[in-house]
């Protein structure tokens, strides 16, 4: 399988963005067989830590192995590592990902009135509601628990997902998970670059964002990301001044029922090693929502979400029923 491209032949491209880990320069022309769509170069900092080109690879090989439809999913929830870039001296100089789709921009309004393109990130979902319409962002109409358990369904399956291909997402935060409304409610992550293969070091140091630390010391695991993961269901369904901080996963009694309950205290306050894996939120999560269960033989997945349809959550794979 081909996971490295030199960065001389990448061509022409233009700085879309940057930030302490490297530059976003989308490319003009340069394309990669069976990837649709444009793509972005993120260039890494000379002057940063060394980053592993061995470990690289391997994360653009957890998406090469994967079968086609989970392959499908990885690419329409995450801007998964596509290509290593090498630089001259064959040193890791950056990834190709996937251009982040409009779908998770906003014309957000800032203090000083001006408009400006930016990512939608879930902080803007989990703030108080009314200071986001003030800035002219998309969060979901007051009472509208049913968006926001979408979205949480939405995290979820993409965590599960990652954790079936034994990857760490390591740094959940406000910052890394964008967010849509619209065609329908979902997730997008971002600094996937900056993952891990479970039993491995890390490709780029891995940090616990403020807010959202687990309350054991040490690196990113699995059990960690299952910590982040019920801190994101808890400030998603909870939203307002000071949701940022809510740890109590009492305070969700009134949104949640008590099987979801009991997966928020087992994730926020229970042991590390019996924290609810990704996969059983997921489950959990589509009962809400009304999905039918795993279907027992082959039968019709009506469409997308949000077309109107019952849907099974459920699609037929080449190895089994896996995640819609």
């Amino acid at each position: 399988m081909n996971t490295v491209v030199d960065a001389s032949v990448l061509g022409p491209m233009s700085t879309l963005s940057s930030g302490a880990n490297g530059v976003i320069r989308r490319l003009e022309a340069f394309r990669l067989p069976g990837v649709p769509g444009d793509l972005v170069f993120k260039e890494y900092r000379p002057a940063g830590p060394a980053v592993s080109l061995g470990g690289l690879v391997k994360l653009v090989g957890v998406r090469q192995r994967m079968v086609a439809q989970r392959r499908a999913a990885l690419d329409e929830l995450a801007a998964w590592p596509l290509h290593v870039v090498t630089g001259t001296a064959g040193q890791a100089a950056g990834v190709l990902m996937r251009l982040i789709p409009d779908d998770y921009f906003e014309e957000m309004t800032l203090p000083s009135g001006a408009r400006k393109r930016v990512a939608r990130e879930v902080q803007h979902l989990i703030a108080d509601p009314a200071r986001a319409r003030r800035h002219r962002v998309d969060v979901p109409a007051d009472g509208d628990l049913t968006t926001r358990l979408r979205i949480c369904e939405r995290f979820a399956f993409a965590l599960s997902l990652l954790h079936g291909a034994r990857i760490v997402y390591g740094d959940v935060s406000t910052r890394n998970v964008l967010y849509r409304l619209r065609p329908y409610p979902s997730v997008f992550l971002v600094d996937c670059d900056a993952t891990r293969m479970s039993g491995s070091s890390a490709v780029n140091r891995q940090l616990h964002s403020p807010d959202w630390n687990p309350p054991e010391t040490g690196g990113q695991s699995a059990a960690t990301d299952r910590y982040k993961l019920g801190l994101f269901v808890l400030r998603c369904l909870l939203p307002g001044p000071g949701a940022s901080l809510n740890r109590d996963w009492q305070t969700a009694a009134g949104v949640l029922d008590p099987g979801g309950l009991a997966l928020l205290r087992l994730s926020l306050d229970g042991a590390p090693q019996g924290r609810p894996a990704a996969r059983t939120w997921l489950f959990h999560l589509r009962g809400l929502l009304g999905y039918r269960p795993m279907p027992a033989l082959p039968g019709t997945v009506p469409g997308p979400p949000g077309d109107g349809s019952r849907e099974t959550g459920w699609r037929r794979g080449p190895d089994g029923w896996i995640p819609a």
